[in-house]
């Protein structure tokens, strides 16, 4: 049973590395079978489908961030210090889910249905019942969910830059970066 799953873990990896480097249809199931050192028919045993394997792979990769806890401790925080510490949060969050990223990048309008990486979704909807807790107590102004959207937009967008150009756009350190975003949006929406 050990064994089987080590093959199953080795191929999901290589998998992911060659999703990312090369996207979905240009990566062939034979291709990663050769990678990781079995036949095809071992990778089809596994996961039956070349689609099966893409959705276990992303499934298993993505990392989360534990919003709820990190939003409950941060309660008690200025409003600026807890939408700092939630940026860096988010973009350490974009950064361990990089490939995963990269991979929904490579997407075309048409692949889109296919793949739904909900990489910040459920940030999201936390954020943005975290920004309707405060507006409640008078401590901010704003629509939460906009609010929500256009917090991860920003991070979001710092961080593709930074992706794309391969760190070359700016001199500016990707993480003082998003501090700034941080305080920024934290001033515009404070009361």
């Amino acid at each position: 049973m050990a064994k089987k799953e080590e093959t199953r873990k080795r191929i999901m990896k290589i998998a992911l590395n060659l999703f990312s480097e090369q996207g979905y249809y240009s990566t062939t199931t034979k291709e990663i079978a050769k990678q990781a050192g079995i036949n095809e028919i071992t990778l089809f045993r596994h996961f039956g489908t070349k689609e099966n394997l893409f959705q276990e792979t992303t499934d298993q990769y993505v990392k989360a961030i534990d919003i709820k806890n990190e939003i409950s401790r941060l309660k008690k925080q200025d409003f600026e210090e807890s939408i700092i510490e939630i940026a860096r949060d988010y973009l350490e969050f974009c950064f361990q889910n990089e490939k995963l990223y990269k991979i929904q990048m490579r997407l075309t309008d048409d692949e889109r249905d296919f793949v739904k990486l909900k990489l910040s979704r459920g940030f999201a909807y936390e954020l943005c019942d975290y920004f309707k807790m405060l507006k409640d107590k008078g401590d901010i102004k704003g629509e939460p969910e906009t609010m929500a959207v256009t917090f991860i937009d920003s991070i979001l967008g710092a961080f593709t830059i930074y992706v794309l150009s391969a760190n070359t756009f700016t001199d500016i350190d990707i993480h003082d970066l998003v501090d700034e975003h941080a305080k920024q949006f934290a001033n515009y929406y404070r009361i």
